[in-house]
């Protein structure tokens, strides 16, 4: 990330490289066949596949010879798919739309400051302030991901984050554009486990701003 005149200028672009000339043309259909196992794997679980046990994984990779940890980077690739969505990144910025919405949640406060509004896209500001008695509580976990969603027409990512035990603040960008006036909309954010196992896996939750 990086931030220029109009405020920042996030730059997220992947340029794929080969990692070796070599290819076995004799696997091209092969790898063809993969791509489809990948989509028809997405519609038959309305894109909602979660993750294999580990013990299934296992018994494939002694199944079909293959290392367990090489599988298990496959499937966590999989499973993490949306970090892989083409981002947004803002240009030509128009300006700062107050909002100042708020919900209180077992004594701490999510809040929307602002938006900076950008041609292609906004970036929105939440703040959670919460109380000393709430820093045990998993929101405030370093390795918590929070996710932004507005409705079915509009892209968001977190851009990052920073805070201390008692006030944080994240940024989301959200394309196309917001509207100016976002007091008929909804905003919904929520939070998960960045690394969950078998102690944590069900930890999360939601908070919506109306």
């Amino acid at each position: 990330m990086t931030r220029g005149k109009g405020g920042i200028n996030l730059q997220f672009s992947y340029r794929p490289r080969n990692p070796t000339k070599h290819y076995d043309e004799n696997v091209r259909i092969l790898d063809e066949q993969l791509c489809g196992l990948i989509a028809k794997r997405k519609s038959v679980s309305n894109n909602n596949p979660g993750f294999p046990p580990i013990e299934q994984i296992n018994i494939w990779a002694e199944k079909f010879g293959l290392y367990e940890n090489h599988l298990h980077s496959v499937f966590y690739t999989l499973y993490n798919e949306h970090l892989h969505r083409p981002r947004v990144e803002p240009t030509g910025f128009r300006g700062i739309t107050p909002v100042m919405r708020l919900v209180e949640v077992e004594s701490q406060v999510f809040l929307v400051t602002h938006l900076r509004q950008y041609e292609n896209a906004t970036v929105l500001y939440l703040q959670i302030d919460g109380t000393a008695e709430n820093q045990a509580k998993e929101g405030h976990f370093p390795h918590i991901q929070w996710e932004l969603s507005v409705g079915p027409d509009y892209d968001c990512y977190t851009s990052g984050g920073s805070g201390n035990g008692e006030q944080w603040t994240h940024q989301f960008v959200v394309s196309p554009r917001l509207p100016d006036d976002v007091t008929d909309m909804t905003f919904k954010f929520s939070w998960r486990n960045r690394a969950p196992n078998e102690d944590n896996e069900d930890v999360g939750g939601e908070v919506i701003l109306k």
